[in-house]
């Protein structure tokens, strides 16, 4: 008692808080209203919550409160309800065990929201996830109900009280009155099932309902409270269910989790089978009894639940109650064409016909007939039909197994046509079709039929197929009988087309867009070239030739070649114009004798005008480059001249993937061209621009398959030869170059002539000359005409020990390489030039003496000369 007036008293605390946080805050209103005009019954939770925390957080006595309260104009009825209404919200706070719950509806007095877990159980419910369920398990229609965490039958305690809840000692009953007397109670019923109001007696009302205990109240509290009664009461009330009681039922049986549940009194037998996971493998879902003061209060069929949705017998449960869950007496199992196949169970005088009602019936492929079971007999299993008609008589036993199975995969009046017809397919077979009848439901034959011949597949009673050619022609015209058709014939009307080889043409050579295109009767070879996008800028029109296939008799004859002129307009002389190409036919377009694309070579360094110069002559050599290039500059050194050049590894670029670089360019800048103003011609020049990127013209360099095999002999003989295997093989590669022979003499044997990509670089004077290799000290030192080969090397520190003297060499700056001679015990060193670099070769590694092998190879001499002296003797 002195803890439920502490309760009260800090709930008025909190109110008055309220009141003086809003008075603080808004002067004489509340939430834009006047305090007078507030009425408690319109404002909502999540309000009042939120200017509780206000107030809680202030410092006024209780009586400062209430004072600044009154001078607010509050009036005493607001403030009950207003403490009625914090009381509540702060039950449910502390049961959910949260301060920000805000939006649960409590005008109804009743604590909690819909409940779930162990609120409810008193445990955790006994679950198992779905795709932890054995095959057995999902098999057993219904298993799963009990399984599922969205569907656990927990009662919900926000609705009103139900009027035939019965009371019990626990329940919290709540007496509202208001009107002319401001009394809020809460009352719970005490173990001798009565409630006692302030000033009155116990009232007795253990096992009455809700509605019946409300009369009992109201008649008992209006003899203190006249105006409770009478045609114009002065005080109303409302009599409604607080917290409810908690209830102990026990579940047994064939149940998942057999054991005494605490569970809500609102609980039904629905809530208490799910916390004992429902029944087993073994437990019934037919015959579910519930057992109150030891007698059979009521029993349970799922399945009405399941396939109706009635729960006409789940009863709200009371303590000391008792689910039994029995093993099930009838199951079968229904296997094949049903819309939910599995165990079901049968209670006594149920037929297949609410069997298969309980399966969803059959799916849209069963053959609904006749259905087949298998029965479990006295010694051995037996089969029975089960006719359509026997459906809602035939009773199922105990372990039968129906199998439903499907319609035949074949048809019964069905015929097919295929081929030359508008409309190819299945067609009905109808009484007296025929198959001109078919041709006529397929909308005719079309064009490209082969008339003489039409084939009727028939598939015979056994099985067997047999072929009936018939004559088309002579079919259509009427000159022969028309064939009727039967079940399952195949009717197949060739094209002209699918009888004989696809005919094509082929074109090759100077045209832009080269390779295959279909044939058409009276093509010419300008109909082709125009297929084919034109000719190029290269092509020769007078070098027109047409490979066609041999029909001739004569064994030497591979093909007939034809020759024909086009001009760059595309127009053929009128003897060529009457030449028509044929099936298979090959064009090749010759390119302009002489005809080729510029070819560029780059000089530079010291030279008067270095850049890139266009071979003009396919003899043209590098004197005369130079001469076009005004000559050397007088800071050149010509001794030091190289020519670097492609080699047959260089990804060089044919003329016409030039030309595409070219185009794409030309597209590039125009399309980069920012003005808006833009003539007819550049658009047109864009557009076909644009057609043609991206499109790589067939490779019709002559030398590409010699380039190619050149390049492949190489790598065959690095491949084999293991000298060279690990030898790096570049695009590009540099070439002795003997410039000053070649200025004296043009055209000399030492003049190059020059290739396409060629780089002749001319330095300028050289005053180095770099040691590297096997010295003390590489670098570089400056030239002097004075020395030699071992002063430079005695520059550098010497040789070191691991120096292969005889092995130097020098490379000049043209790239030529000359090594040190010997001639008996004296050596001549090459001579050193300005840019030369000086190479000092390592001396390989030497194995150590292994006595053991020259012991055992000595001993093989002996055993050797042994065994010949032995022979020989």
């Amino acid at each position: 008692m002195l803890i439920t007036t502490f309760k009260r008293a800090l709930h008025l605390i909190c109110f008055l808080l309220l009141i003086v946080n809003l008075n603080d805050s808004h002067g004489q209103t509340f939430m834009g209203q006047d305090l007078k005009t507030i009425n408690v019954d319109e404002m909502s939770d999540e309000e009042i919550l939120r200017y509780m925390k206000q107030a809680e957080s202030s410092g006024y006595t209780e009586q400062q409160m209430e004072a600044i309260a009154r001078q607010q104009g509050v009036s005493e009825s607001q403030i009950a309800k207003l403490r009625r209404r914090v009381e509540q919200l702060r039950l449910q706070m502390s049961q959910q065990g949260t301060e920000s719950q805000t939006g649960q509806n409590l005008t109804s007095g009743r604590q909690g929201s819909l409940q779930t877990g162990s609120d409810i159980f008193g445990k955790d419910p006994y679950e198992i996830p779905e795709e932890d369920l054995t095959e057995e398990q999902k098999k057993i229609f219904g298993y799963d109900l009990f399984q599922r965490e969205n569907l656990n039958f927990a009662p919900n305690l926000n609705i009103p009280t139900p009027e035939d809840y019965t009371l019990g000692a626990g329940d919290i009953i709540v007496v509202d009155l208001w009107g002319a007397t401001q009394i809020y109670n809460r009352l719970e019923v005490s173990p001798e099932g009565t409630i006692r109001p302030d000033n009155l007696s116990p009232i007795y009302v253990n096992g009455l309902s809700i509605k019946d205990a409300e009369k009992k109240i109201i008649d008992r509290l209006s003899q203190i409270y006249n105006g409770l009664k009478g045609e114009n009461p002065s005080i109303f009330y409302q009599i409604s269910l607080g917290n409810v009681r908690t209830v102990n039922v026990s579940v047994v049986g064939e149940v998942n989790q057999p054991g005494n549940y605490s569970l809500s009194s609102l609980s039904t037998v629905f809530t208490s089978l799910y916390a004992a996971g429902g029944p087993n493998e073994q437990g019934t879902f037919r015959n579910i009894q519930l057992v109150r003061d030891g007698k059979l209060k009521a029993t349970i069929d799922l399945y009405d639940f399941l396939i109706n949705g009635f729960q006409d017998n789940n009863l709200r449960i009371k303590s000391g109650d008792v689910v039994i869950v029995r093993p099930f007496e009838s199951r079968v199992e229904l296997e094949g064409e049903v819309k939910r196949p599995g165990y079901y169970e049968v209670l006594d005088g149920e037929t297949f016909e609410q069997l298969l009602a309980y399966a969803g019936g059959f799916t849209n492929t069963a053959y609904k007939a006749l259905v087949t079971a298998r029965r479990n007999g006295l010694k051995e299993r037996e089969v029975i039909d089960v006719n359509a008609s026997e459906f809602n008589e035939f009773e199922p036993k105990d372990g039968d197994i129906f199998q439903i199975t499907p319609i035949l995969d074949r048809y019964r009046n069905r015929v097919q046509i295929d081929g030359a017809v508008y409309r190819e397919g299945e067609y009905e077979l109808t009484p007296g079709l025929t198959l001109r009848k078919l041709i006529e439901k397929a909308d005719g034959l079309r064009g490209d039929v082969f008339m003489n011949r039409a084939t009727i597949y028939r598939m015979n009673e056994d099985f067997s197929q047999d072929v009936i050619p018939i004559d088309l022609g002579q079919l259509m015209n009427g000159t022969i009988e028309d064939v009727l058709l039967v079940r399952e014939d195949i009717v197949s009307i060739s094209s002209i087309y699918s009888l004989r080889e696809e005919y094509i043409v082929q074109i090759s050579g100077e045209v832009l867009e080269g390779g295959v295109y279909p044939f058409f009767r009276r093509m010419t070879v300008q109909d082709l070239i125009i297929l084919a996008g034109g000719l190029t800028e290269g092509a020769s029109g007078a070098m027109v030739e047409i490979s066609r296939r041999n029909t001739s008799p004569s064994l030497n004859t591979m093909a007939e070649i034809i020759t024909v002129q086009v001009d760059k307009s595309l127009s053929l002389s009128a003897e060529d114009r009457n030449i028509m190409l044929q099936p298979f036919d090959q064009i090749y377009i010759r390119k302009t004798p002489g005809y080729t694309i510029q070819q560029q070579v780059t000089v530079e360094g010291e030279v008067i005008a270095p850049g890139t110069y266009s071979i003009s002559r396919k003899d043209e050599r590098i004197s005369d480059i130079l001469k076009r290039a005004q000559g050397l500059t007088t800071y050149a050194y010509p001794e030091g001249a190289i020519l670097v050049r492609k080699t047959e590894f260089s990804s060089s670029k044919t003329n016409d993937q030039i030309s595409q670089e070219y185009l794409q360019q030309l597209r590039s800048k125009l399309l980069s061209d920012e003005s808006a103003l833009k003539n007819i011609s550049q658009t047109r020049l864009i557009e076909r621009l644009n057609k043609i990127q991206n499109k790589i013209a067939p490779n019709n360099e002559a030398d590409v398959v010699g380039s190619r095999v050149r390049k492949e002999n190489i790598l065959d003989i690095q491949e084999q030869d293991s000298l060279i295997r690990d030898i790096e093989i570049k695009e590009e590669e540099p070439t002795v170059l003997d410039l000053v022979k070649i200025l004296d003499a043009p055209g000399s044997k030492y003049d190059y002539i020059v290739k396409e990509g060629d780089v002749i670089s001319i330095p300028p004077k050289l005053e180095t000359v770099r040691i590297a290799g096997e010295v003390i000290s590489p670098l570089n030192v400056r030239y002097d005409e004075d020395y030699d080969f071992k002063n430079y090397i005695n520059d550098a520190g010497g040789f070191t020990a691991v120096a292969k003297k005889g092995r130097s060499y020098v490379q000049y700056p043209n790239g030529r390489s000359k090594q040190t001679r010997r001639f008996l015990f004296f050596k001549f060193y090459p001579k050193v030039e300005p840019g030369s670099t000086i190479f000092v070769s390592r001396r390989p590694d030497r194995e150590p003496v292994n006595f053991q092998a020259i012991i055992a190879a000595a001993g093989s001499v002996a055993t050797l000369a042994l065994v010949v002296d032995r022979l020989s003797n």
